[in-house]
């Protein structure tokens, strides 16, 4: 990719995750205020479910259809491993496992909360295993306007959606957002799909060769792929557990707040994850570059976000929210380490280390197992994000020293930008502008 092309490119993605910015942000406050904290918990929930759910049933599909898509294999093979491997198996695994569950004498209590609306994972699993790998897909063949598009429409179709079927049924909040969730889903996958047959043929083929391949790349990275959920949402489930349900409504707001600053590394990785896991030469300077770009602007926007973060819990979801501002600033750190997890995470794969990456966040999730089942009972939510943050810190050290090691980089040239970089930023525009001229 061309720097000219890189910059438009990375322009689109930052415009694109801006507008997702406002657009979740929105629906979060529709949701605090028409929910209340009790059954915001409750949605927050289930809607972590099947993120779940999808790293112990999906064998790492996402990660062997990202990496062979990136490397140009044929997509007959790849829509049969989303099919097969991926939609049809995780929908059965979910079928059998709710049976049992409903089979025991009493359930529990997490399920007890979630009622009949638990059966909605049935659609909701296979849907998401769709969407995840329609969108990896398309980013890493290098689609990154329709990549962009699929995620602008990821944000906006549930908040538009969410506002008309609440409209129509006032008295059912709760329902109007779980049916505009799941409704949404089926949405980009549809689109998805739609868009996908226009650069390819979408004709599934089984070809025992590449199924075995995609196969055994998505088993050496089914671990990592299973501990990253565990690490990311296992504090919900415990939460859920072991505190109220109005609890978990304001860690999710918390937890909400502050992944909204994740998407500042997804604008910066989107343009380079076809690169990254191609891993052709000159490596060795761009995941730097992209750690240090992203590394500044993160940090200037996690001090915003603690400065402000109370303030604007308060102005934007209410004072029956205000105790969700201890669980924001515990994140924090947390949320800065993972603008660094999610770039070395790709340039990992890309070194073929799916082994490495499962052994650091099995580590990481352990420990924030740990954490969280002795921190919460003490200290409630406060715990939690504690945990969460000493947790994904550990990840992306560990991470930060592997790639140091495989790389030769310097540690300290992947923390901020350097002067460097931003005499090749101005030359890049400079170039830019004269293209246009």
């Amino acid at each position: 990719m061309k720097g000219g092309d890189y910059l438009r490119h990375l322009a689109l993605s930052l415009a694109t995750r801006l507008t997702m910015i406002a657009l979740r942000l929105v629906r979060n406050v529709l949701l605090a205020r028409l929910l209340g904290p009790a059954d915001r918990g409750i949605f927050a929930l289930l809607a972590a479910l099947p993120d779940m759910i999808v790293a112990v049933t999906s064998g790492g599909l996402t990660s062997a259809v990202a990496f062979h898509a990136a490397r140009q294999r044929g997509m007959g093979p790849l829509l049969a491993h989303i099919l097969v491997q991926g939609c049809a198996l995780a929908g059965v695994l979910t079928l059998l496992v709710l049976l049992a569950i409903h089979s025991l004498g009493s359930l529990p209590e997490f399920v007890e909360r979630l009622g009949p609306w638990v059966w909605g994972l049935l659609i909701a699993v296979p849907v998401v295993i769709g969407k995840n790998a329609l969108l990896v897909l398309h980013n890493a063949d290098g689609r990154v306007g329709p990549f962009n598009s699929l995620r602008l429409l990821e944000s906006l179709g549930p908040l538009l959606l969410f506002v008309a079927l609440w409209a129509l049924f006032p008295y059912a909040a709760l329902e109007a957002a779980i049916g505009s969730w799941l409704i949404g889903l089926v949405m980009v996958v549809v689109v998805g799909i739609c868009w996908l047959g226009r650069f390819h043929q979408l004709r599934p083929r089984w070809q025992r060769d590449e199924q075995g391949a995609l196969a055994r790349y998505g088993l050496r990275s089914h671990p990592e792929v299973l501990f990253q959920q565990v690490l990311l949402r296992a504090d919900y489930l415990l939460i859920g557990m072991l505190l109220p349900a109005a609890e978990l409504g304001y860690y999710a707001m918390a937890s909400a707040a502050v992944e909204l600053l994740l998407i500042v590394p997804e604008a910066v990785t989107t343009p380079l994850m076809k690169r990254l896991l191609q891993q052709g030469e000159g490596m060795e300077r761009l995941t730097p570059l992209a750690l240090r770009l992203t590394a500044s602007v993160m940090l200037l926007a996690c001090i915003l976000m603690a400065l402000l973060g109370e303030w604007l819990i308060v102005t934007l979801f209410g004072d029956s929210y205000v105790p969700a501002s201890v669980a924001l600033l515990a994140l924090l750190p947390g949320v800065f380490a993972l603008c660094y997890a999610s770039i070395l995470r790709l340039d990992l794969l890309g070194k073929q280390r799916p082994g490495t990456l499962s052994l650091i966040t099995g580590v990481a999730a352990g420990v924030n197992l740990l954490l969280n089942l002795w921190w919460i009972p003490g200290w409630g939510i406060l715990g939690a994000g504690l945990a969460s943050s000493l947790a994904y810190v550990l990840a992306a050290t560990a991470m930060l020293w592997q790639f140091c090691r495989l790389s030769g980089v310097a540690w300290w040239r992947t923390l901020f930008l350097l002067p460097e970089d931003l005499n090749m930023l101005r030359s890049l525009l400079r170039s830019r502008q004269g293209s246009t001229a």
